[in-house]
């Protein structure tokens, strides 16, 4: 079946063009369930045992997906419309569902309605891209409801205009915070992971609720109805947004007192910017005293200062905010010391509580004792003790007006529960959860699991943050384990650092050619590859060293020059462009080295096997090739890839007793000994030159075989290798190559 779309556009050039798509719609579009007879058995993912299906709407895909990510949900159908819009909208986001739905244990299936004659939906006259697409949903779920009678389907939705247009269509929805409740007995934790707000922040949709409800207004009496449900015109928007308000200030804001001023409109925003009353920037907060921060400003020519929470309006680190100067006449100075903490837990306690009235202190209240990293009031150096632009030690000061871009991390924040007492009465408590990391303020939580998690590492992500709250609104997301553990303070350091822990799938160790490999005749004959393995190479690396990517080699020439050869493993012949391992690759950027372990940016066996270049067995490389002279000038260079046949694998230590050993004559110790006479010449030009030593100790540790536990802690002895050594120790002969170059 073909459908046509046609809309106009203007180019660039200013001209109107018309377009028109064809938009084919099939009838063998798989439903993904056995209980389907109907359905290809190749396409069959859902279970035929499962209690029921669950079908999501986007703003469940986009908001709750700790919730979805949790091993008691399974069995749901996502809309070709839900993974395409949540795509759109939130990257990180759709990387996320495309997991779940690639998933063999989630059973997570991706229905094309957009493609299905049956379920595809055609936008009505004056309907909006979201309503649209809420019906499309409300089709899909009613398509698998008489399709397959025998299984129950549910909506799985927050809004309540799309539960009650799912309702006049026969169709059984739930929230999310009830159908957490209905899974209690099976898994109690559901209801931690369930975002508190999922629609928009208090801002947003208390001008949305406005602009909708007049909409709504001027066409009433207008709504249309059908079998997909009301459509646009009725007030199923304007109720849904104003629940959103009320929900976030309207119910809430008559029983407390508004905190924070709420944030401008993006037309005042915008507007602001272009006449200069207000600056856009990133902001930086202090990691020795949260109550400050800085937003760069070109038009001030200076950083600008905001100081304390109420100033900084609910913006945290990394936001994009907005800002608006003060006059001269209230900017301040930085602090040079920490807000004194709360001296009693009576105190602190009495604090929060006066946070309905809007009485409270904002530094008392949000320091925590246990969690300072620097004395209370002790002077700070540092971004405090900066250069003012006034004699007095001022500097422009503002206030954030707007927040274009949230920073909150998808990942969460790890940190703990604060300490308080859990009194008898709900099982579901309010708490307050304290960021390692202080930049970040405390996240108020309710949570079932108060008692059982007091002395545990979490996982907390924010989901809003009220005019009338002293802090962001979250949810739990996953306990780490005990605090003090090695291995969970080792979890909650990558975390925090945003270090990917997961394993290689399965796509990226297809990449990886099988154990055993060698290098086949193919490689040896490549024109553009060069047989190198007749040159004495040898690699120098720590003890235990597996994944050894650089060698070296130094030869003297009939000339009297040197030939100087450094060969850096060729990843690359196995490492293709937008192949799953490349792209793995890109996004570890670097493998990560622990006390412990380390996280390897590549599969085990490319970076300790195949491109390890160990010696005795030939490998591929890139080689770098120099001729320098006994004074070490620089008479020539070439690059090439090749193929060598490292003659050893030596240790620092090895390497340095070979030097020093003056009975052994073999070519790889000659070799070391004249590159240890090149390396000493290279480095006294570079000196005399006025290079800096920028060389800095290496830590190194000594581990238990059995525990891993540290035993012992030492540095790395710079100047004892009198090659090695003096070029840094760990990674010296890196800055052999940077000398030659």
């Amino acid at each position: 079946m073909l459908h046509k779309k046609s809309f106009v556009k203007k180019t660039k050039g200013g001209k109107i063009v018309k377009v028109v798509r064809e938009h084919y719609l099939r009838d063998d579009i798989w439903s993904g369930s056995p209980l389907d007879p109907r359905c290809d058995p190749s396409a069959h993912k859902l279970a035929a045992d499962a209690k029921h299906y669950l079908v999501i709407d986007t703003n469940v895909a986009l908001h709750q997906m700790d919730f979805l990510e949790h091993p008691a949900i399974k069995d749901v159908v996502v809309c070709r419309t839900v993974v395409e819009e949540v795509e759109h909208r939130n990257k990180a986001g759709g990387q996320r569902l495309k997991a779940l739905c690639q998933s063999p244990t989630k059973r997570f299936f991706v229905f094309s309605n957009e493609h299905h004659k049956e379920t595809y939906v055609k936008e009505e006259p004056g309907e909006s891209p979201n309503d649209r697409n809420d019906r499309a949903i409300r089709v899909v779920a009613k398509w698998y409801a008489d399709r397959l009678p025998s299984m129950p389907i549910l909506l799985l939705t927050n809004d309540a205009g799309n539960l009650a247009a799912a309702a006049a269509m026969g169709i059984t929805g739930m929230t999310l915070p009830s159908y957490a409740r209905s899974r209690a007995a099976d898994a109690p934790e559901l209801q931690d992971l369930v975002a508190r707000q999922e629609f928009m922040d208090e801002d947003d949709a208390t001008l949305a609720a406005e602009a909708i409800a007049a909409a709504a207004a001027a066409t009433a009496g207008s709504a249309r109805g059908g079998p997909a449900g009301p459509g646009p015109g009725s007030n199923r928007d304007a109720a849904a947004a104003t629940a959103a308000a009320n929900s976030s200030s309207g119910q809430r804001s008559s029983k407390r007192k508004r905190l924070f001023e709420q944030h401008r409109p993006m037309s005042d925003i915008q507007a602001g910017i272009a006449a200069g009353r207000y600056h856009q920037g990133a902001l930086r907060v202090n990691r020795f005293n949260p109550f400050e921060g800085w937003v760069s400003s070109e038009a001030v020519g200076r950083d600008i200062l905001i100081s304390g929470r109420i100033d900084m309006n609910r913006a945290i680190d990394g936001d994009i905010v907005v800002v608006e100067l003060l006059p001269e006449s209230q900017w301040k100075a930085p602090s040079r010391v920490l807000p004194r903490a709360a001296t009693k837990q009576s105190k602190g306690n009495q604090l929060l509580n006066n946070a309905d009235d809007g009485s409270t202190d904002e530094a008392d209240a949000d320091i925590a004792p246990e969690i300072f990293q620097v004395a209370p009031e002790q002077d700070l150096e540092g971004p405090a003790a900066l250069s003012s632009s006034l004699p007095d030690g001022r500097r422009p000061t503002g206030r954030v007006v707007g927040v274009i871009r949230r920073n909150w991390r998808t990942r969460g924040y790890c940190g703990s529960l604060k300490p308080e007492e859990l009194g008898a009465g709900s099982s579901t408590k309010s708490l307050l959860f304290v960021p390692v990391d202080r930049r970040y303020p405390m996240i108020r939580i309710h949570t079932r699991q108060g008692a059982q998690l007091m002395d545990k590492r979490m996982v907390v992500a924010i989901d809003s943050w009220d005019t009338d709250s002293l802090y962001p609104s979250g949810h739990y997301v996953r306990t780490l384990g005990v605090i003090g553990d090695q291995d969970v303070e080792t979890d909650v350091l990558l975390i925090e650092n945003d270090i990917n822990t997961a394993p290689f799938s399965p796509a990226v160790h297809a990449c990886v050619p099988p154990l055993p490999w060698a290098v086949i005749e193919a490689d040896i004959a490549d024109p553009n590859r060069e047989d190198l393995r007749h040159l004495p190479i040898c690699s120098v690396d720590p003890p235990g060293c597996k994944d050894i990517d650089d060698a070296l080699h130094v030869r003297q020439l009939p000339n009297g020059n040197f030939e100087v050869g450094v060969h850096i493993a060729d990843v690359t012949h196995f490492v293709h462009g937008g192949t799953a391992m490349d792209i793995e690759a890109a996004s570890r950027a670097t493998t990560t080295y622990l006390v412990q372990r380390r996280l390897d940016m590549l599969p085990k066996p490319l970076t300790e096997d195949i491109c390890s270049l160990r010696g005795g067995v030939e490998r591929l490389a890139f080689s770098a090739i120099w001729e320098m002279t006994p004074e070490a000038e620089v008479v020539s260079v070439r690059f090439t890839k090749s193929v060598i046949a490292s003659r050893a694998a030596l240790t620092y230590a090895e390497a340095q007793t070979r030097i020093d050993d003056e009975r052994l004559t073999d070519e790889i110790t000659v070799g070391l000994r004249h590159m240890n006479l090149l390396a000493k010449k290279l480095r006294a030009k570079r000196t005399a030159a006025g290079a800096l030593q920028l060389a800095s100790p290496e830590v190194k540790f000594e581990i238990d075989t059995e525990t891993h536990n540290p035993l012992d802690v030492g540095m790395y002895q710079v100047g004892v290798y009198s090659f090695w050594g003096n070029w840094g120790g760990r990674r010296g002969r890196v800055c052999v190559l940077c000398s030659l170059a």
